[in-house]
């Protein structure tokens, strides 16, 4: 793995630690009678206080954008999603490459 691969996998992991933390809270304060307040380090602060307030803000079109300029799709790690419109559901693949599904029991 290169060093910009490493460290575009770092970036993602933060981004995705704090954005995740910061949903937590939310939900938190919506439902305080089953949680507790967090104990959060300081080393984090840049992503608290700025980066996911920024983050919440902005559209997805530019979003996305960036997410593409900095190549962290998966169309650059050799992946590329099925069509579908939007609004669409997901739907599992068909066809030989489709992976098998587990036995259900009854």
């Amino acid at each position: 793995m290169s060093t910009r691969e490493r460290l575009q996998r770092q970036l993602r992991g933060q981004a995705e630690h704090h954005l995740l933390e910061a949903a937590q809270e939310t939900h938190r304060r919506e439902h305080p009678e089953g949680t507790v307040a967090p104990n959060h380090p300081p080393a984090g602060w840049f992503w608290r206080m700025i980066f996911v307030p920024v983050y919440r803000r902005l559209p997805w079109g530019i979003k996305r954008r960036a997410m593409h300029a900095l190549r962290m799709t998966a169309d650059f790690n050799g992946w590329t999603a099925p069509d579908r419109r939007p609004g669409e559901p997901w739907q599992p693949p068909t066809g030989p490459a489709a992976p098998a599904r587990p036995a259900q029991h009854e």
